[in-house]
């Protein structure tokens, strides 16, 4: 079984040393399949996460990766995070836009699902982390920023697609945050998780995708 995960920085890995929460996975199922070569049949996970991307990127190129990883009639599981760069902003004052709007958005996620359910044996959605506004009101590297009130929109719409189409949908925001106001150090830059943040996501997932496989192996 084949697990391919589409995505952004977060996706990518960015800041930890560990190689992101996809690649987490990838050792996890990896560790397990080297301690028995002869009797196990663990998933293989991909990380096609791209950094700055957004679901208009996604949208563009999920068809053809996906195609370009499948092997003969085995459908991979395909996994999305995608719609922190979606909500950030233009820092321009009164003028300042978002990347991609709500409803571009939503359908962007439609037109995702129409496209890649006939080459997948699931999708899943996975939510996204939150934010310190404080680092990230702009950020550092570019003349934009991000929120949590507008991560968490895109996310409940990323949830409210994922519920329309009867798809698994792995909420991150609302325990990201509390782990924030909690104290925790896990986005050193603002916005970008670090080791013990991507350790964080990855459980979530992991326990979600372990339960979901289980059920319809």
């Amino acid at each position: 079984m084949r697990i391919l995960v589409f995505g952004d920085s977060v996706t990518q890995g960015h800041w930890d040393t560990k190689g992101g929460w996809v690649n987490r996975l990838w050792n996890h199922y990896s560790t397990i399949q080297t301690d028995d070569l002869q009797n196990r049949n663990e998933p293989t996970v991909f990380n096609l996460g791209i950094s700055a991307d957004n679901s208009r990127n996604i949208l563009n190129r999920i068809a053809d990766e996906t195609q370009a990883r499948t092997r003969g009639d085995k459908l991979p599981i395909v996994i999305l995070q995608i719609g922190v760069n979606d909500s950030s902003t233009d820092n321009g004052g009164e003028s300042r836009s978002v990347r991609v709007p709500i409803e571009e958005y939503e359908d962007n996620l439609e037109e995702i699902i129409t496209t890649v359910q006939p080459l997948c044996s699931k999708l899943i959605f996975v939510g996204s982390s939150a934010c310190d506004e404080t680092r990230t009101t702009p950020v550092s590297w570019g003349n934009f920023h991000y929120t949590n009130e507008s991560i968490e929109t895109y996310e409940n719409v990323m949830k409210k697609v994922a519920d329309r189409n009867d798809l698994l949908f792995i909420p991150i925001f609302d325990k990201f945050l509390h782990e924030l106001e909690a104290g925790k150090n896990f986005v050193p830059d603002g916005l970008h998780p670090n080791n013990d943040g991507h350790k964080f996501i990855s459980e979530l997932v992991l326990e979600a995708l372990d339960k979901s496989i289980k059920e319809t192996a």
